[in-house]
């Protein structure tokens, strides 16, 4: 059968929506037959294998892996390494943002001659029987591939979908992986220890490849350590062989195998990303030696002082006071809550919340109560939304304070704003909801910024 061309960027992404898309399900089988990477590799093969085309850096984990990855992005594009493509998921706001080159987001059109380029492959895998046809992250990976080589990226940075092994990702011959802290997500797929989670995330490590371990429960180190003998891979661990050495009014030092870096400042608020920080110069350095690049303290104070990453504890406004976070787990919340309170000292929150199913929103609610003045609980969009009802539930259950159901998630925004009204407010739960409630502020302040302008200059 003759194959279609599309016609317009709408028609591509049409076809790519409407391919599976397990981040939309509310369950699914965690297996070869729903998550395949041989279908990935097929597939990059007929487009002439263009995630072999520059080094890759593939960071996997439960906590931090995309600021880590990000991270990693801005010290080698700041250490001159040239063009750094960055692949990350979930987007935040708009679908252009998981695939970047030093952090500019792929184009409209580069997006559509990528999924037009990709459409005959992706067809001809799928004609080798219904257990080959390929998923949407599965394709938009392939695009993400075939986006970098066009541009002839100079280094690329990786970061994984879900748990490691399976995932799409993994077809890459890193230079250097990396594994950020380990806590329990995804737990009905993954598993439900810390030992399965790891050995799911710890499929990405390669023979001989060099291995960066983050900070771990001694479960989940050990099952690391333990792939990472048999595959023969060098490890750098947290603690052993780098770390965060001293912290300071001034700033915080990391101490690699390779150098001292002192004076660093962080542009994303949070202890934690002290010690993402701290492993992402470590990667850093390996893929750097592994490309002839040179890092520098320069280029690594630089790096992460002006580094920008939407939703991650990111103060909005000051006045009033805004934080949007997509903590969607227990570890991650509790690093919210810790944030908050080196960036807003003693005071309470009203915090604006939805999560998908299957996630720990017993933990994460358990952890949030601790800054929380009051709840407002919402939706997601998404068929895995859990209720807000039983968000109320919980909640109501683990903390005395008052819990409001808002089902329309514009209405749960300006009902907390009202109830915040100076105080602080809190945006979290979901990359979904923090995503579509930052787009709604940005609008309001786009529109600010045009009725306030000069009337020559609207």
């Amino acid at each position: 059968m003759a194959r279609t061309e599309f016609k317009t960027p709408k028609d591509a992404l049409d076809w790519l929506f409407s391919n599976t898309n397990y981040e939309q399900k509310p369950s699914f089988r965690y297996n070869t037959r729903t998550f395949n990477v041989e279908r990935t590799d097929r597939i990059l093969q007929l487009v002439d294998n263009p995630h072999l085309a520059y080094p890759t850096v593939h960071v996997a984990g439960t906590k931090g892996k995309g600021s880590t990855s990000a991270m990693i992005a801005a010290i080698l594009e700041a250490a001159g390494t040239g063009k750094v493509g960055l692949y990350t998921s979930p987007h935040l706001m708009r679908l252009e943002e998981r695939i970047a080159i030093n952090f500019e987001p792929i184009g409209e059109r580069a997006l559509f001659e990528c999924l037009s380029a990709v459409r005959g492959p992706v067809e001809a895998v799928t004609e080798m029987g219904p257990e080959w046809k390929p998923t949407f992250f599965e394709i938009f990976t392939c695009v993400g591939f075939l986006y970098f080589a066009r541009e002839k990226a100079d280094a690329a940075v990786v970061e994984v979908g879900l748990g490691g092994r399976l995932d799409a990702t993994n077809v890459v011959a890193p230079v250097v992986t990396g594994i950020t802290p380990i806590s329990f997500d995804h737990t009905a797929v993954l598993g439900d220890t810390l030992s399965l989670i790891a050995r799911e995330k710890g499929g990405i490590i390669k023979p001989g490849v060099p291995l960066v371990i983050g900070l771990q429960e001694k479960e989940a180190y050990d099952a690391i350590i333990d792939i990472a003998r048999k595959r023969i891979a060098p490890t750098f661990s947290y603690e052993a062989d780098y770390r965060v050495s001293t912290v300071t009014r001034e700033g915080f030092a990391v101490e690699t195998p390779l150098a001292r870096y002192d004076a660093l400042l962080l542009a994303l608020p949070g202890s934690h990303q002290r010690y993402n920080a701290a492993m992402a110069v470590t990667m850093a350095e390996i893929a750097a030696k592994k490309m002839g690049v040179t890092i520098t303290a320069d280029a690594v104070r630089k790096a992460l002082s002006n580094l920008k990453w939407p939703g991650r504890v990111e103060v909005w406004s000051e006045e009033p006071p805004i934080v949007i976070d997509a903590a969607h787990n227990a570890a991650s919340a509790r690093a919210l809550v810790e944030a908050l309170g080196e960036r807003f000292p003693g005071r309470k929150a009203v915090i604006v919340m939805a999560i998908a199913q299957h996630k720990d929103f017993e933990g994460v609610i358990e952890a949030l109560c601790e800054v929380a003045r009051e709840f407002v609980v919402t939706t997601i969009d998404s068929p895995r939304s859990t209720s807000p009802e039983a968000l109320a539930a919980v909640a109501s259950a683990k903390s005395a304070v008052p819990v409001h159901v808002v089902a329309d998630r514009r209405g749960a925004l300006e009902f907390g704003r009202k109830l915040a009204g100076a105080g602080l407010l809190v945006i979290t739960g979901s990359f979904y909801l923090a995503g579509e409630l930052r787009a709604i502020l940005v609008r309001e302040r786009d529109a600010a910024v045009v009725t306030q302008a000069p009337k020559g200059l609207r």
